[in-house]
């Protein structure tokens, strides 16, 4: 299982548990684009979705050298967090379409292997931002927001493909860690290999029609 995702609301410990599944696999970590890269101001209008790019050839890079590579948040993010706003402030869905739909029609960036989907209480979410004095975690309460639509968009991507979007009840790092690790090779038994590009048309469709 080469390319993995792991994905959930702020604070849910995305970043500490891809650490620990990094340091224990001796698996690579692709940090956020928000920690991986410096934001330029005036931003140009692609430049988010090109890092999300640079971050898929990193990790093809990474696969050279190492057995796991573990994305530290979705390289599609922008699709579903753009929709749980309404796209309100942010680019709208025809956008996303032809940028992302591009790329991977050129090979450029494509969906992981498997995805684990962080999930908890928003009380322990609370509390782990405020036990976490590594980040300001300034857009927390606004985050907030997109749980339950991140939630129904991987249902959706899960209904499509079964089995790709694994979800993990947070208890603590050590136990997020040992059920990855055995649940990883479930990931083995999806098609070898999936139509990514009929994927990301149905999830497309889905956005569209369905109000986060």
């Amino acid at each position: 299982m080469p390319l993995i995702c792991l994905e959930g609301a702020s604070a849910v410990g995305k970043t500490t548990t891809c650490q620990a599944l990094a340091e224990q696999l001796d698996a690579y970590r692709v940090p956020e684009v928000n920690l991986l890269f410096e934001r330029p101001h005036p931003e140009p209008i692609f430049w988010y979705f090109e890092r999300q790019v640079e971050r898929w050839a990193i990790a093809q890079e990474k696969l050279k050298n190492h057995d796991l590579v573990i994305f530290d948040g979705d390289p599609f993010q922008p699709l579903w967090y753009n929709w749980a706003f309404n796209f309100v402030d942010w680019q709208p869905l025809d956008v996303l379409r032809g940028f992302y739909r591009q790329q991977l029609l050129e090979d450029k960036i494509s969906f992981p292997d498997g995805y684990f989907l962080l999930t908890t209480q928003e009380t322990q979410l609370r509390q782990q931002k405020e036990n976490d004095l590594t980040r300001s975690r300034s857009a927390f309460e606004k985050h907030l927001q997109i749980i339950e639509p991140q939630q129904r968009y991987f249902q959706a991507m899960n209904q499509r493909v079964p089995g790709l979007v694994s979800w993990l009840e947070v208890t603590n790092v050590a136990s997020n860690v040992t059920t990855i690790i055995k649940t990883l090779p479930t990931f083995s038994q999806l098609p070898k290999q999936p139509d990514w590009l009929t994927l990301f048309d149905s999830l497309i469709e889905w956005l569209s029609k369905n109000k986060p």
